[in-house]
C-alpha cells in the first residue's frame, strides 16, 4: 500500500499534465517517473537514502 498510493497519484498527475502531449512522450514520463519511484524505494530500503530525507 505504500508503493501503491505514490504510483497512482503520480500517474493521475502524468495524465493530467500531459493530456495535450502526443502519446510518445507520455509514455516517455511515465517510464521516467516509475525509475525515479522504483530508485527511491529501493535506495531507502536499501539503507543508502541520505539521513536527512528518510522518514522518523
Amino acid at each position: 500500500m505504500e508503493l501503491l498510493i505514490p504510483l497512482i497519484a503520480g500517474l493521475a498527475l502524468i495524465w493530467l499534465i500531459g493530456r495535450g502531449v502526443p502519446w510518445d512522450a507520455k509514455l516517455v514520463t511515465i517510464v521516467v517517473t516509475l525509475a525515479v519511484i522504483v530508485a527511491v524505494v529501493l535506495l531507502e530500503r536499501n539503507g543508502l537514502w541520505p539521513e536527512a530525507f528518510r522518514r522518523r
